[in-house]
């Protein structure tokens, strides 16, 4: 049966929170965010663990609402604490990356194992993938398989800094065979299909992402509610390959390039002589390093070449590089321009991750 909106409001203000929850989606639909923040923000103050994730989840992003994210971390340990599965996923994230509070794997695994426990797919299938234990990943769901799963993980080989080999010395290119396992690859690359967009540049000028004719391919990004505690394990990954604390990571982007798409000569570190770069410097810091994960094998040509170095390279599925943008003194290092090649056939996949010299905002300090 449809409410009106004037029964509906009715039964909302009696406190019915079913009531609140449904009114508040339909001030969303209206456009008129300010009313749907306070009925959940109602909703939630009466308990409601639904409520609480989806004002938590807003005041973390600011998505049509006030940008709080010490108030919506607080909502969402509640929202977890009271059963709200997706909840505790994202209080795993914020947890594990260190997100406006202390950066604790321990916590992150908590909660990670307490959203499979409450029935999240993504959840169980992290703590599958994550598991040193063949047998386990493939084990049928019992209610003692996910505490199991979850003690298998080997952490210190996550956060362990990787062996590298040198191929470059100024600029200093690494490679490292086996970043991390195929399995993880192909859950990135599952992840991210529904999220290609066409990739845009930036605007020399303006320091705008604009659509341009050097990018051809496509990109998926992830932002702080749309990762997983498993993306942010790869990033330790890279971080510790590299030797950068986690917190200089940028959230990571996967492209993708089909036959004939490229990204075409360009470099990755800000032009300090732009005004729109030399204040996102000033508040974000220099992007300094790139990793790249290749996560896909099957594709011919693609390689990631470094003109000015003379050197290309292609990575098998799980293989990463690292390479710098500046020089010994952290001035940009115009030979580390480099380019995506297109495939000749096929499709590549790869993770680009960026690394800066500031901590992103929010970061907390480490506890574990």
């Amino acid at each position: 049966m449809t409410l009106l909106n004037a029964d509906l409001e009715q039964l909302a203000a009696a406190g019915d929170t079913a009531a609140q929850l449904r009114l508040a989606a339909r001030h969303d639909c209206e456009g008129r965010h300010t009313d749907a923040i306070d009925w959940l923000a109602r909703a939630a103050k009466a308990g409601d663990a639904r409520a609480l994730f989806e004002l938590g989840r807003r005041l973390l992003t600011g998505d049509d609402a006030p940008w709080r994210p010490e108030a919506a971390a607080g909502l969402l340990v509640d929202a977890a604490a009271r059963g709200d599965a997706e909840a505790a996923a994202l209080v795993s994230i914020l947890a594990g990356g260190g997100f406006h509070g202390p950066q604790n794997w321990a916590v992150a695994f908590d909660h990670l194992q307490r959203a499979a426990e409450l029935g999240l797919p993504s959840a169980r299938e992290q703590l599958r993938l994550l598991s040193e234990d063949e047998a386990l990943r493939t084990a049928p769901a019992a209610a003692d398989l996910w505490g199991r799963l979850r003690r298998s993980i080997d952490l210190g080989w996550w956060t362990r800094p990787a062996t590298a080999d040198v191929i470059c010395g100024e600029p200093l290119v690494r490679t490292i065979t086996g970043l991390v396992p195929p399995r993880i690859c192909d859950w990135i690359t599952d992840q991210s299909r529904p999220r290609l967009t066409r990739a845009q540049v930036h605007d020399p000028e303006t320091g705008q992402a604009i659509m341009g004719e050097t990018r051809t391919n496509r990109v998926a990004n992830f932002g702080l509610v749309d990762t997983s505690l498993l993306n942010l394990l790869v990033q330790a990954r890279f971080a510790a390959a590299a030797g950068f604390p986690l917190a200089m990571m940028e959230a990571f982007a996967v492209l993708h390039y089909a036959i004939g798409e490229e990204a075409s000569e360009h470099y990755d570190y800000l032009d300090p002589d732009i005004p729109a770069y030399a204040a996102q410097i000033a508040e974000m810091g220099q992007r300094v390093a790139t990793g790249l994960l290749y996560l896909n094998d099957g594709y011919e040509g693609g390689e990631t070449a470094f003109p000015r170095l003379g050197i290309g390279h292609k990575g098998r599925k799980g293989d990463a590089l690292i390479f710098l943008g500046v020089d010994r003194a952290g001035a940009p290092d115009p030979r580390s321009l480099h380019a995506g090649r297109a495939p000749a056939a096929g499709e590549k996949w790869v993770l680009s991750q960026f690394m800066r010299t500031r901590p992103r905002v929010g970061a907390g300090a480490v506890r574990s």
